[in-house]
């Protein structure tokens, strides 16, 4: 049914604003972090949007003045109490195009978050439906503008009047009217569900296709058709379980959001760390670029497992953690606020279906991302040990390549001072052969003639060149049998030193066998 053929007011609307920001964090303990007092700057924003009386100035002040006062160890606190009055009380200023409207703020902490009431209503009157605009002025209460980091809930409360439609259609009526010209700033939600609470109709709207929780908009527009129901909402008594379930919700709901980003994160490097395992295939061949390419890796690997990898993990147990922890406070609080309730007319289903299927699928996809991202973590760790094992075999096998060429040098060492012996004793005995053959020296030396073209050699000569000639084979031998000892002794310690690094080669393979099992069970 279209808007346009709606016929009905609405008495007395209240819009009421629960807003939820985190107080403090796991890392930072109980301590308040910097902006924990956003949502109270965001009143003093709105007081000046609307045009309050008296403007909330004062608001932020007085709020501070009570926290540093107030040493009450309790987890839940109402912040706000100068005079007795919990609320802060305010009038907007009456203008001819908008509705004269009267509001109040209740702040509280509930354990490590901060939470906000902001109300506005328009107090013993009548009014058309497209008017509820101007209980979200410009927009102005809508999670785009809050902002809070746990996320929101608008609670729109009205009478219907001269009414006979549907009442479903009246709601959707409603929150198209309060997403007048807003619907730019934040795409409008969709009606999810219907119940009944305190005896009259209530349907819930979400934008569900959003996961951060500062932009999910989530409202119910609670229809006041039955007396009963005017008579219990006045006294209040549904309110704490309420506030506290509606925060129950919000909290799950921004935990899992983190959870998932963290899985995001964790999953990219994932994907570069399965690189890593990919080049396994594809090392280098040359031991000295493989081993500068691998130590660069162990520079690398381990920062990204051990440090940014790992806290991924740590966080999504903690956030895990908290869902379970928050799961049974939401049931608890739900419990609580079915005691309010009209037993014989009201249906509470459309908030146990959040306890029943989301909290249960967000909890079990945890688990199975989880479990991905762990079995991740063993490959990884793996393969870091395989890359030291790699790195030391290269290591040792380039140690024995540089005692290898030590030992070399040192043979052609030897084998020099070995040939400059042998040189020396030649030496030693051509001079003992020059003294023995001095007699040679006194025959007479003849030269060629024509008549005699062709004469033996000298004696003196012939014993020269039969020494020098006899110990010059006599050193070649030597060395040479030298070198081919050496040479054979070295071969028998490289083969040795050969089958142990072979011996201690990590199983690289293994590791991409791993890789693939680690896939498998991912794409299962």
């Amino acid at each position: 049914m279209n808007n346009t053929q709606l016929t009905g007011k609405l008495a007395n609307p209240k819009l009421m604003l629960f807003a939820f920001h985190l107080r403090s964090n796991l890392a930072k303990g109980d301590k308040q972090s910097v902006e924990a007092d956003h949502l109270w700057h965001k009143c003093v924003a709105l007081g000046q949007l609307l045009q309050t009386n008296p403007q909330l100035d004062f608001f932020l002040e007085k709020l501070n003045n009570r926290n540093s006062q107030n040493r009450q160890p309790s987890d839940d606190l109402e912040l706000y109490e100068p005079n007795g009055d919990r609320f802060v009380r305010f009038t907007t200023v009456s203008q001819p195009d908008r509705l004269p409207l009267t509001g109040g703020i209740y702040p509280m902490r509930l354990h490590d978050t901060y939470a906000l009431d902001f109300t506005l209503l328009s107090p013993n009157s009548t009014v058309e439906i497209n008017q509820l605009s101007n209980l979200n002025f410009q927009g102005c209460l809508l999670p785009c503008e809050i902002q809070a980091s746990l996320g929101q809930t608008l609670v729109l409360f009205a009478k219907p009047v001269d009414f006979a439609g549907n009442d479903k259609d009246l709601a959707v009526a409603c929150v198209d009217a309060l997403f007048q010209d807003s619907e730019l700033k934040q795409p409008k939600p969709k009606f999810i569900s219907e119940g009944k609470l305190l005896g009259s109709p209530i349907f819930e709207f979400d934008n569900s296709d959003f996961q951060d929780p500062t932009l999910k908009c989530h409202i119910l527009v609670w229809l006041d058709t039955d007396e009963k129901t005017s008579e219990i909402e006045a006294s209040g008594n549904y309110y704490p379980p309420l506030l506290n379930l509606l925060c129950c919700r919000s909290k799950i709901i921004y935990v899992y959001h983190q959870a998932y980003l963290c899985n995001e994160e964790a999953r990219k490097l994932y994907r570069q760390l399965e690189e890593k395992v990919e080049e396994f295939s594809r090392l280098k061949s040359d031991r000295k670029e493989r081993l500068e390419q691998l130590e660069g890796w162990l520079t690398e690997v381990p920062q990204i497992v051990g440090l940014t990898y790992a806290r991924y993990l740590r966080d999504i147990e903690v956030h895990q953690i908290t869902i379970e922890t928050n799961v049974p406070n939401y049931s608890y609080w739900l419990k609580k606020l079915g005691d309010c309730s009209v037993q014989e007319m009201d249906n509470l289903d459309f908030i146990q279906n959040f306890f029943d299927d989301s909290c249960q699928s967000f909890q079990e996809q945890i688990k199975v991302n989880m479990s991905y991202l762990t079995a991740g973590r063993l490959l990884f760790q793996q393969m870091i040990e395989t890359i030291r094992g790699i790195v030391e075999v290269d290591a040792q096998k380039q140690q024995v390549e540089y005692e290898k060429k030590e030992k070399e040098r040192d043979r052609n060492l030897q084998n020099t001072i070995q040939a400059v012996g042998t040189g020396i004793g030649v030496g030693v005995g051509v001079a003992g052969i020059l003294a023995s053959s001095y007699d040679s020296l006194k025959e007479p030396w003849d030269f060629p003639s024509p008549q005699h073209p062709l004469l033996p050699p000298h004696p003196f000569i012939m014993v020269i060149a039969v020494s020098f000639l006899l110990g010059g084979g006599l050193g070649w031998l030597s060395w040479f049998l030298t070198k081919r000892h050496l040479t054979h002794k070295l071969q028998q310690s490289s083969s040795v030193q050969a089958n142990l690094t072979d011996s201690q080669n990590p199983p690289v393979n293994h590791i991409l066998q791993e890789a693939e099992e680690v896939r498998s069970t991912r794409d299962t």
